[in-house]
């Protein structure tokens, strides 16, 4: 999971240069960013444990390692469960193969950092685990373009000289941009001058609105670059759902107070600078040919930021994607069903970015869902968010089979790669679950892990499935 453009939503946020997770203490960084797709989220389900980062009784690992569940006989769509009992036993069926995965990705492989040679063997893991279950599998290579600490930064140039630590935002265009330094507030359209930003490089204080929008209202108006300072205390890392059209970096609510107070007295001339570097990452698409000419699209990202196991960010989506292909092997659907594990998710949203980006007008017709699987293996209960129709399906199955699931307050979309589908369109359901305390921290480990939510979100996406084919 990503930190991105919906303001207050603390979701996690990543940087894959290690020299910044040194720098910036990236550790406490991340865990006070979670849940920021830039990532700035919408306020999130809170955690129901009372402390700050709640360490649960560990669960129970089992010992056994991933099996191929029996084929079910062929079926012209996917009826619903027929009695309660026999749910029971699917989804424990369901929970165990998943969990297992788990075992194989976060502890098996291990970290695996984005646009590394790690995420490049979990990539080739996924491909095997595939076309082990005679699917068609292929790997779609992309380039990302990520900002990087060394040679960024934000100095004030007059009246006195001074370097104040800067981050770039992901995705801001890279570049080079010197002016005074203006006050713009949150950057919402009453809050820019009206003679405008001409020449100069707009200060905008973080909150209400995305990213996206305060930078390019300040473009607009003329900036040639924007610094973002904290709306609480300390630093933050921060992301555009899309390239920015000026360098854009984020500096504490400490350090945006003081240059506050030092334009108060005079104008103050500052220089950004942001940097870029770029390196390869891959998704996994493996694709099952249905009956119609339809396709459902089901996601999830593989890679981890550094050193960390990931398990449940996102070992736990990527077993449950693994595990529905498995039991959606050998079923008949009228619609093609499509599997992707992405690539780059930690560095914003890269691979499925690169995935949208490379649809055609109608290969993107025939998409009619995607169906997103991120970070949903800890904590008491499942979270959806996404299309309303859908949503009501989800949860109006939850309540029939005594399934934990609840609609997501104000989460529309973001902090995953079911954003991109979204932004172009395309039908999204998102899982994720209600304890996010540990993303992004060495303690996301298997321990934490419940293979109930993980055979309960499986059976969910099952439903979702099966009521778009009788649709």
């Amino acid at each position: 999971m990503v930190s991105f453009p919906f303001e207050g939503f603390k979701f996690r946020a990543s940087v894959k240069i290690p020299a910044l997770w040194m720098s910036y203490g990236l550790a406490l960084v991340l865990l006070s960013v979670l849940l920021v797709m830039g990532c700035q989220r919408p306020t999130p389900v809170p955690t129901p444990t009372p402390t700050p980062t709640p360490i649960p009784s560990p669960t129970a690992v089992p010992t056994s390692t991933p099996t191929s569940a029996p084929a079910p006989s062929p079926t012209s769509t996917l009826a619903p469960v027929p009695t309660p009992t026999s749910t029971l036993v699917v989804e424990s069926r369901l929970a165990t193969t998943a969990f297992n995965y788990v075992k194989e990705l976060s502890q098996g492989l291990g970290s695996r950092q984005s646009l590394t040679s790690e995420e490049r063997e979990a990539a080739d893991y996924l491909t095997s685990q595939f076309k082990g279950m005679d699917y068609s599998v292929r790997q779609q290579p992309f380039t990302v373009e990520m900002v990087t600490l060394e040679g960024s930064g934000l100095t004030l140039d007059k009246p006195t000289p001074e370097t104040l630590q800067a981050v770039p935002l992901f995705r801001s265009t890279p570049g080079e941009a010197s002016g005074i330094l203006t006050p713009v507030g949150l950057a919402r359209e009453g809050d820019i001058p009206e003679a405008g930003l001409k020449g100069r490089i707009a200060l905008i204080q973080r909150g209400i609105i995305t990213f996206e929008e305060k930078v390019k209202r300040a473009s607009a108006a003329g900036a040639l670059g924007a610094v973002i300072y904290n709306n609480e205390t300390g630093g933050f890392l921060g992301a555009f759902a899309n390239t920015s059209p000026i360098p854009a970096v984020s500096i504490s609510r400490e350090d945006g107070e003081k240059i506050k107070e030092l334009i108060a007295k005079g104008d103050v001339e500052a220089t950004i600078v942001v940097k870029t570097e770029k390196g390869p990452s891959q998704n996994v698409i493996a694709e099952k040919p249905g009956s119609g000419d339809k396709v459902v699209v089901l996601g999830g990202h593989y890679d981890t930021v550094p050193n960390v196991p990931g398990a449940n960010d996102n070992a736990s989506g990527t077993a449950v994607l693994l595990t529905l292909a498995q039991e959606l092997s050998q079923r008949s659907l009228p619609f093609t069903l499509r599997f992707i594990a992405f690539g780059a998710e930690e560095l914003g949203l890269w691979g499925s970015k690169s995935y949208v980006d490379s649809l055609t007008t109608e290969e993107h017709r025939r998409i009619v869902a995607m169906l997103n699987f991120d970070a949903l293996g800890t904590g008491n209960g499942l979270l959806v968010a996404g299309a309303s129709e859908l949503i009501d399906q989800i949860v109006t199955e939850g309540n029939r089979q005594r399934i934990r699931v609840q609609r997501s307050r104000g989460l529309e979309g973001g902090g995953s790669d079911h954003e991109n589908f979204a932004s172009v369109g395309i039908p999204v359901i998102f899982f994720f679950s209600d304890d996010l305390s540990r993303i992004h921290s060495p303690n996301d480990t298997i321990e934490f892990v419940s293979p109930r939510l993980l055979g309960e979100a499986a059976t969910l996406a099952l439903a979702a499935l099966g009521y778009l084919a009788r649709r």
